[in-house]
């Protein structure tokens, strides 16, 4: 189309041209033939007085001159003489464009007067305009003309198109389209959708092969999302709803129990002794108990409820056809009967009980809560329920209470002053003597804290220790009242008491923290205190939550050089298959047996035994709660080695403690016989009114 054009443009150009010649070529020889007749038949006199009959239409100028070059005629735009040889020069009828639109063009005419030359000047406008006039009407039918080949070339190529790439294509489109439905089950090919477009073949086998790799790898996608997704809010073991989906759903449980008015229930589910059944039948056999335990607690409710599992025995159920609390107790049983039904894997037959805490919404919700800490505040209750029902012997259920709710805004304001405590320095250290019975002279004392709260007064540890070990704080507490006695005795070490020890009491998170060896250490360094001065005592009932573990972290501790020692001994599990693999240099009796010695033989029958353990594997034995004067008798003629108590002495702060040490230091002889002297017998801190109401034995 574009060459066409131009070939156009090219010919009608050089035809305007030649045109334009043409025209102006005519003008210039009819003017001629015109002068050339008028100079045959007339004289030369007429053409000077009748120059202007001459000089009409086209003839602009003349210059009519004899051989001599004299001028006959003169008339109108006379060329330039200059002229008149350049013009002459180029002969007979050739012009020249001298200026725009004139034509000046020599002539030898024959006359009756003789030859002569005339140099005329032709206007040449209306050959021009001639020329121009052709020229449009040419261009006018070359526009059509390419106008109706662009026609019939669009129309051409359309046509061809169509026919050989738009229909095959959009056939091709439509089978594809076809594929992403049954190409897999091979119910459409390549070569059928390509049948009336062999060349596109290929093609269609390439898309082919993307759309089944696009299908698969969406495929792959959305099992993935739906495994992340299902993964992300079940339990693997029991591909029950885990933490995340049931808190979830529990909020959106209290948003529609507010909206319709309605109540629901919620209950903790805890399997009983769960880690000694691992212990007993291994991990693989316990799995497979969850998941029993899982299936057939969800078999128990309706769809519209949620049991999910939260923790490795702890089960939870949103059951939303509660709404009474006598309800909630009908669907307890249930649930506690089939979890206990036996059954059979592995040649096992197996039988677990379970523990259940229960809290209602509404009842057991206050009204001040807001709404979205109401979910929490319901599993806090459920919680507190269920550690109700453990503490009252397992294998029960209980229903959230007042007084419960009482004990729970207690243990968290409680649980709240003790981190201010800690912030505070609120706590203090105090000592309680220990004697040797035989020689009744201190050897030592056992360090005991003291919580001061600032308008509480004094709170026993039996009541802030067990906060302080659920809550995570005991770590730093144990570490300070470590250092804190380490510090002290050193001091005393320095103010000339040489030898005298400190008993602390490790907890039982400490000594399953893992840090417990660093700890001390760095408590002993820092302190400059000689290792065989500090005594740990860690309960039997610590000792025996991982035997093994606890072995090897006591012999690390007794290679440092410090003593070890086992409190309470004779109160928890049986140690006695490894007590002879303990390191420990101490047996601390409970106070409990120590009470009724002096009358009771079954007291006297566990004394003797325990006294006789320590011997035989060369430990010393410590009494505690030694009251009276009638205990240390009998202990001593036993054959008890040490002796602590109120008749000895009660806990006190450390300044007194150094005081009783400078009145009572020679010998504990001279206290059992004498008056106290007159600079402590006043002191209430130590011996009046305030110990009764500060230590809570």
């Amino acid at each position: 189309m574009g060459i066409m054009l131009l070939v156009q443009i090219v010919s009608i150009v050089q035809l305007h041209w030649n045109d334009r010649r043409y025209e102006v070529d005519a003008l210039v020889k009819a003017e001629y033939h015109k002068l050339d007749a008028a100079m045959e038949f007339l004289q030369p006199e007429w053409f000077n007085s009748r120059s202007e009959f001459l000089m009409a239409d086209n003839l602009t100028g003349l210059l009519i001159a004899n051989t001599a070059g004299l001028a006959i005629v003169a008339a109108g735009d006379i060329p330039d003489a200059s002229l008149v040889p350049t013009i002459v020069e180029k002969g007979n009828g050739n012009w020249s464009m001298n200026e725009p639109r004139h034509a000046d063009v020599l002539w030898h005419l024959q006359t009756s007067q003789g030859p002569m030359s005339a140099i005329m000047r032709v206007d040449v406008n209306p050959g021009i305009k001639a020329a121009w006039a052709r020229t449009l009407k040419r261009i006018g039918y070359a526009v059509v003309l390419l106008l109706i080949t662009g026609l019939a070339a669009l129309w051409l190529v359309n046509l061809l198109v169509n026919r050989y790439f738009v229909r095959p294509t959009a056939a091709l489109v439509n089978h594809i389209e076809t594929w992403q439905d049954d190409s897999i089950e091979g119910q459409v090919t390549p070569k059928d959708a390509c049948a009336g477009a062999p060349h596109l073949e290929p093609l269609a086998h390439t898309f082919s092969s993307l759309i089944a790799q696009q299908k698969k790898s969406n495929r792959q996608v959305k099992v993935k999302q739906k495994y992340l997704e299902f993964a992300a809010h079940h339990d693997p073991l029991t591909h029950l709803p885990n933490r995340l989906m049931f808190d979830d759903t529990l909020k959106q449980t209290v948003i529609d129990a507010r909206e319709n008015d309605s109540g629901f229930a919620v209950f903790l589910v805890d399997l009983d002794n769960f880690k000694i059944f691992n212990d007993q039948y291994g991990h693989l056999v316990g799995d497979r108990m969850v998941a029993e335990i899982g299936n057939r607690l969800r078999s128990l409710m309706r769809d519209s409820d949620l049991v999910a599992r939260l923790d490795g025995d702890e089960f939870a159920v949103i059951n939303t056809s509660v709404t009474e609390r006598n309800q909630a107790e009908q669907v307890a049983k249930r649930l506690m009967e089939e979890a206990q039904l036996p059954f059979e894997y592995r040649g096992f037959t197996l039988k677990i009980a379970v523990t259940i805490g229960i809290s209602c919404f509404p009842q057991d919700v206050t009204d001040e809560q807001q709404q979205d800490v109401t979910g929490e505040e319901i599993v806090n209750n459920a919680s507190v329920a269920l550690q109700e029902a453990k503490s009252n012997g397992k294998n029960q259920y209980q229903l959230f209470n007042d007084s419960m709710r009482s004990r729970l805004t207690a243990r968290i304001r409680l649980e709240q002053d003790l981190k201010l405590a800690l912030q505070d320095g609120q706590f203090e250290v105090w000592y309680q003597p220990k004697i040797n019975i035989n020689t009744r002279k201190v050897i030592g004392s056992e360090a005991l804290v003291r919580w001061n709260h600032p308008t509480k007064g004094y709170i026993s540890p039996e009541v802030f220790v067990p906060v302080a070990e659920e809550a995570g704080m005991i770590i730093e507490l144990g570490e300070w009242i470590l250092r804190t006695a380490c510090i002290d005795t050193q001091s005393m070490q320095s103010m000339g008491f040489d030898g005298l020890s400190v008993a602390v009491n490790i907890s039982a998170v400490q000594f399953t923290d893992g840090n417990l060896l660093p700890m001390v250490s760095s408590a002993v360094k820092d302190s400059s205190l000689n290792p065989k001065l500090l005594e740990l005592e860690i309960t039997e009932s610590a000792v025996m939550h991982d035997p093994e573990d606890v072995i090897k972290s006591l012999h690390e501790l007794s290679r440092f050089g410090m003593r070890l020692a086992i409190d309470d001994f004779g109160t928890g599990y049986s140690s006695l298959a490894y007590l002879k693999r303990f390191p420990v240099d101490t047996l601390k009796i409970d106070r409990a047996f120590i009470t009724d010695v002096s009358s009771d033989n079954d007291d006297v029958a566990i004394v003797e035994a325990v006294l006789g353990l320590g011997k035989h594997f060369n430990m010393k034995v410590v009494a505690e709660g030694v009251e009276d004067e009638e205990q240390l008798h009998f202990l001593k003629a036993q054959g008890c080695d040490l002796a602590q108590g109120y008749f000895i002495s009660r806990p006190m702060s450390f300044e007194k403690y150094v005081e009783w040490i400078k009145c009572y230091g020679p010998g504990f002889q001279s206290m059992l016989e004498d008056e106290l002297p007159t600079n402590l017998s006043g002191d209430d801190d130590i011996i009046g009114d305030l110990f009764d109401q500060v230590v809570n034995q």
